[in-house]
Parts: C-alpha cells; structure tokens; sequence
C-alpha cells in the first residue's frame, strides 16, 4: 500500500512536469513568434527609412547642383559689374577730360572777352578823345562829343516795346562831361554815401571786372542832375522795369540771365523713399535710407540763364554802405530812378539758384549796375 502511494505520487509529478515543459516550449514559441515579427517589422522601417534617405540624398544633390549654378551666375554677374564699373570709370574719366578742356576752353573764351572787353573800352576812350579834338577843330563842345561817343557805345536789344542796353552802364562822366568821383578804398566809398555825393567803381577796384560787368554807382550818381544816362537814354523807373518783367512773364529772370558767368548751386534731393510719408508714421518709423534726414543725395545746377530776351544780365555784384564787396558771380543789381522813401529806393536784382526777378528796396549808399532804356 505504501508502494503503490509513492507511484502513484511520482506519476503525478510526471504528469505535472511533462505538461509545464509543454507549456513553456509554446510559451517560449509564441515569443519567438512576436520577436520574428518585431524584427520583420522593424527592417521594413529601416528599409523606410533607407528609402526616405536616398530621396534626400538626391534631393541635396539636386540643391547642390542648383546652388553651383548659382554661384556660376553670381561669379559671372560680378565679373559683369567689375567689367561694368572698370568701363564706367574709363568714360567718366573720358568724360572728366572733356569736361577740364571744355572749362579751359571757357576760361580762353573769358579771357578773350575780356580782353575784348578792354579794348573796346580803350577803343571808347580813343574816339572820346578823337572826337574831342575834331569837336574843338568844328567848334563842336565837349558836351556834344561825349553825348556821340557814349550813344554809339552801347548796344541795344528790343524787349517788347522797349530798347534797353544790353550791357551795364560803363562810363566815368556825367552827361555834361564833368567827371564822376571815383571811390576805390572803403573810406572814400563810406564818406561819399554819408555825405550824398555821386561815386563809381569796378568791383574789387578790378579793371577786368569793369569791362565785364561795367561799372557800380551809388544813387547819388544815378539821381544827378547832370545826368548819369547817355543821351537818348534815361534811368529805368521802377514802372519801366513792370513792364519788362509782364512782357516777359513766367521765369523773367531765367530769360533775362546770360548763357554763361553764373555759378553753379546744390540742391539736396528729397529722399524718394520716405516723401510720402505722414507726420504720424514718420515719428514712429526711421527711413532706412535717408535716417530721417529727408534727403539722398545732391544734385549740381547751372545758375545759368537762357536770355532770350537779350538782356543778357551778369552776376556783378554789388557794394554795401561801408565799402565792401560781395556776391560776385552769384547776384545782379540794378538801380531804378524810383524812390521808395527818403533812404531806398526800388530797384530790381537776380539770384544764380532762382528763375525770377525780385524788386527790392536798395539804401542810397550801396552800389549796384545800371541799365539804361530808350527814350
């Protein structure tokens, strides 16, 4: 009996032991099952994956390719403007050239206007004298003589309808013949102003500029009553000059200026960029090309009129009360017989950056141009 229970307790365990090992070995399947898929599954994804990279891959290459060409068309864009710039430089240089001997043609064509200029006041001086010495020979008087030669002088140019000279006053004598003082330092200038005597000069007391630009008056020479203006001539009222400026309407100025002799002037150029803007998104934004300056850049113009009037007015300057010069080149006065109040008197001038002529009140001490008009 006590045999028979150990059997029967080993069978058991047999039994037992036979169904674990079976249990395990499918157990054990099932897992090799799920890694067998897990590394299907997984070199499927690497497969992927190795796709997606030789897309990339060729992707790159493609933008690399693109990029080589690129840089071909910026390497050859540059040699361009390298070529560009290196063309410009040598125009601009052809260009400067010209420029430096059309100015050294202009600086010739001055000096022999000039020149011209004196010899033509010379040859003025020459007759005067000439015709002083036939004039006493026919019993002729001085005064006679000096009216001939002054007439014959200058030129005159018909404006609508009137014949103004087309250059500045240029003589030292009244019309009677008695000598105009002539004012040379500062004190002699000053003194004639404070005491109302006449007085002429060329600006800087310069022979050159006299022939050019002719001579500068003060009032008091202008107002004389031996008379100033050759005969046949008399000094523009302020009325005479309205007329000149109504006939020649917009830009008078631009049309009475001459072709040459006035400076040149800079404009600042409105910065394109931000013109437009408005004063609330000025104060919050910076233009980024001007930095809120408003202006790019400047632009050189000729002062330079177009005189198709034949005026021919020159910048000549002017001289103040205590005897010095100025503005040369840059402006142009010119005295009216009209006076304002017991001080001024109306006269007109022109600017070398403005297109208009600009009636002005002129203190009888300074020293301005004249123009004389037909009787």
């Amino acid at each position: 009996m006590k045999h028979l229970f150990l059997l029967i307790f080993l069978l058991t365990i047999k039994i037992s032991f036979s169904q674990s090992k079976k249990e395990q070995i499918v157990r054990l399947t099932k897992q090799v099952d799920s890694l067998n898929h897990l590394v299907t599954s997984q070199s499927t994804n690497i497969i992927d994956k190795n796709t997606q990279i030789n897309m990339l891959n060729t992707k790159i290459t493609v933008l690399e390719s693109s990029v080589s060409t690129l840089n071909a068309n910026v390497r050859k864009l540059n040699l361009e403007i390298q070529t560009f710039k290196i063309e410009s430089k040598n125009k601009n240089q052809e260009l400067n050239a010209k420029n430096e001997n059309i100015s050294h043609l202009q600086l010739q064509i001055n000096s022999k206007n000039d020149s011209l200029d004196i010899l033509r006041s010379e040859i003025m001086r020459l007759k005067s004298a000439n015709k002083t010495v036939d004039s006493k020979n026919a019993n002729l008087n001085t005064d006679q003589t000096l009216q001939i030669t002054q007439t014959d002088y200058y030129k005159p140019v018909q404006i609508g309808n009137q014949t103004w000279m087309a250059e500045n006053l240029n003589i030292s004598n009244f019309r009677n013949g008695d000598p105009i003082p002539e004012a040379k330092t500062k004190e002699e200038w000053k003194k004639a102003g404070e005491e109302g005597r006449p007085a002429w000069c060329t600006y800087e007391n310069n022979l050159k500029n006299g022939a050019k630009y002719g001579k500068l008056y003060n009032w008091f020479a202008v107002n004389d009553p031996r008379g100033l203006a050759p005969e046949g001539w008399h000094i523009p009222s302020d009325d005479d000059w309205t007329i000149l400026e109504n006939h020649l309407g917009d830009d008078d100025g631009k049309k009475m200026k001459s072709t040459s002799g006035w400076n040149n002037w800079i404009e600042d150029l409105t910065c394109k960029n931000c013109e437009n803007w408005n004063t609330t998104y000025r104060k919050k934004t910076i233009c980024h090309v001007c930095r809120n300056t408003r202006f790019n850049g400047k632009k050189t113009n000729s002062g330079n009129g177009i005189n198709i009037s034949g005026f021919s007015g020159l910048p000549g300057g002017g001289r103040r009360s205590d005897g010095y010069f100025f503005d040369i080149g840059y402006y142009g006065g010119w005295w009216s017989s009209s006076e304002s109040t017991k001080d001024n008197i109306l006269g007109r001038y022109l600017l070398y950056d403005f297109g208009l002529v600009i009636r002005y009140y002129y203190n009888k001490t300074y020293g301005f141009s004249i123009r004389c008009l037909k009787d």
